[in-house]
């Protein structure tokens, strides 16, 4: 489905069930899409925790499914996006009656950045979040830095991850809006926002992750009053390595908000 705000237009890919206990948002990175979440997706409706699971896969303005954006979007209004999308089509779906699921974000690379900044500015539609594979570390903040770190990251990348990137990148997110997107990405300083996050943030690496050093995923879970780092296997895209792994910390952020 469509969902328009502020001018900008994002698309949600649904799945799961009507009146959920739990719904999970998912937000991908910078030029890639929705479909980088079908791993973690089909195993959150796989497992089916009781209550009922609702998987809400977004394409943010600009990617994916989502029309092309007229203008450059910075990652606050991204999140200001989500977490309208999170008031009016989640928690706005609520029956009369019907106790609100709880909410949890799920934000990879660039979509972590996009997550933390809702959880900041928007906690009552961001409640809980989990971070895979954050960007963008202070000590390689520059296009070509970024770059050799992902360069870095391909060779071992599933095939099935980097055939998705190939897509998005070339097809899918034109040239320029990609290169824009990125210095909004290297613009944004994660560490200065999530000091102001109230809710239980989770910031999960693959252990061989270039792009998320050790390092800079401990200072993130530090900054947050409620944080916790883990690591899970695989490199950046741990969501197509260890799936499994993204949900139990989907699971255990829910439960964080009992």
């Amino acid at each position: 489905m469509r969902f328009a705000h502020d001018g900008l237009t994002a698309v949600a890919h649904v799945h799961g069930a009507a009146t959920p206990g739990l719904a999970v948002v998912l937000v991908h990175g910078v030029g890639s899409s929705s479909r980088a979440f079908d791993p973690v997706r089909d195993e959150l409706l796989r497992r089916a925790p009781a209550p009922a699971t609702v998987v809400h896969a977004l394409d943010l303005p600009g990617f994916g499914a989502a029309p092309r954006a007229r203008r450059d979007v910075p990652v606050e209004e991204h999140a200001a996006v989500v977490a309208a999308y999170v008031r009016e089509r989640v928690l706005g779906a609520v029956p009369v009656a019907t106790a609100p699921p709880r909410v949890v974000l799920v934000g990879h690379s660039m979509g972590a950045q996009v997550v933390g900044q809702a959880m900041a500015d928007h906690p009552d539609a961001a409640p809980a979040g989990v971070l895979v594979g954050p960007t963008a570390d202070r000590q390689a903040r520059t296009a070509a830095r970024q770059a050799l770190r992902l360069a870095r990251d391909a060779y071992g990348e599933r095939p099935r991850a980097l055939a998705t990137l190939a897509v998005d990148y070339v097809l899918r997110c034109t040239v320029p809006y990609y290169a824009h997107q990125v210095g909004r990405m290297l613009d944004h300083h994660l560490e200065e926002v999530l000091p102001r996050v109230p809710g239980p943030v989770l910031v999960l690496r693959g252990e061989h992750d270039p792009v998320a050093p050790r390092a800079w995923a401990r200072e993130l879970a530090a900054a947050a009053p409620h944080g916790q780092v883990r690591e899970v296997r695989g490199r950046h895209h741990a969501m197509d390595t260890d799936p499994g792994a993204v949900v139990r910390a989907v699971l255990d952020a829910a439960r964080a908000l009992r």
